[in-house]
């Protein structure tokens, strides 16, 4: 091969490699604008606010008629992100900066200490401290985040937050050894509250959406009295429940999946 043909075969190449890449750049992006909708209904919305004061205001009446088992402490399980804590400026960074979730810059956004309170949450939380409750914030935020995150939610004035309270993620996501600790150390947990089913036990960790949607039928008498959903359109394992190996997929995948699992009227 001449310098000339090879120049020309090289240039071809990096065009090709260039396109591919701009190609997954503008999945990404078009993934990230999907979610512009969402954080204006979750940053702006008054319904929003609303939803999250309902349940809270759910969660205290649960509280206060929920009785321990004869010779346990009273419990309640919370989840952080997006339950108790608002993270949706860093879901917004990832919109405008283009970039995809990655433990990286999540681990920047924890150190920030700047995720603000999800309405009616600290108030929920010392409620259930100063009557007769324990709160146990159990996060899948990673245990090298407990520091920061105990900070920020005393900036915010949560009550309870400490090495015993705030059970963080050191090998698994899955949140049912976590809460049979609590159990095991004479605790009966009245009442979970999150914004993901996973937040309520192992039973759709890991599952696809079918599955989870047949949890909450075969459950659904414990929605309002002894699980408590917090709304969250931003991200979730719903999403990942869209298909098998979900996360595993590039952008320009994840988008056919979205585009395949949506419901739509055929104009006639």
């Amino acid at each position: 091969m001449n310098k000339v043909s090879l120049c020309t075969t090289s240039a071809l190449i990096m065009l090709a490699l260039s396109g591919c890449a701009q190609q997954k750049n503008d999945a990404q992006q078009t993934l990230n604008d999907q979610s512009v909708m969402a954080l204006n209904w979750f940053q702006q919305s008054g319904e929003y606010q609303a939803l999250t004061y309902q349940a809270f205001n759910a969660a205290k009446m649960a509280f206060d008629q929920a009785q321990p088992l004869a010779g346990q402490k009273k419990a309640v399980v919370v989840d952080l992100d997006e339950t108790m804590l608002d993270n949706s400026a860093y879901s917004a960074w990832q919109v405008k900066a283009n970039k995809p979730f990655d433990s990286k810059t999540w681990s920047q956004w924890t150190a920030a200490r700047q995720a603000t309170a999800i309405p009616g949450a600290v108030e929920f939380a010392n409620y259930v401290n100063s009557h007769g409750g324990t709160m146990f914030y159990v996060s899948n935020r990673k245990t090298s985040e407990y520091a920061a995150t105990l900070d920020n939610m005393n900036r915010l004035g949560f009550s309870g937050a400490n090495d015993k309270t705030m059970l963080l993620s050191s090998d698994t996501s899955n949140k049912q050894v976590r809460f049979d600790s609590i159990k095991a150390a004479g605790y009966h947990i009245v009442l979970f509250v999150g914004d993901n089913l996973n937040d309520f036990g192992a039973a759709t960790y890991h599952k696809g959406n079918e599955q989870r949607r047949a949890f909450v039928n075969q459950n659904h008498q414990q929605f309002g009295t002894q699980y408590i959903v917090l709304p969250n359109p931003l991200y979730g394992d719903w999403e990942s429940g869209l298909a098998k190996d979900y996360n595993k997929l590039t952008p320009e995948q994840k988008l056919s999946v979205r585009d395949q699992n949506l419901k739509a009227w055929n104009g006639k």
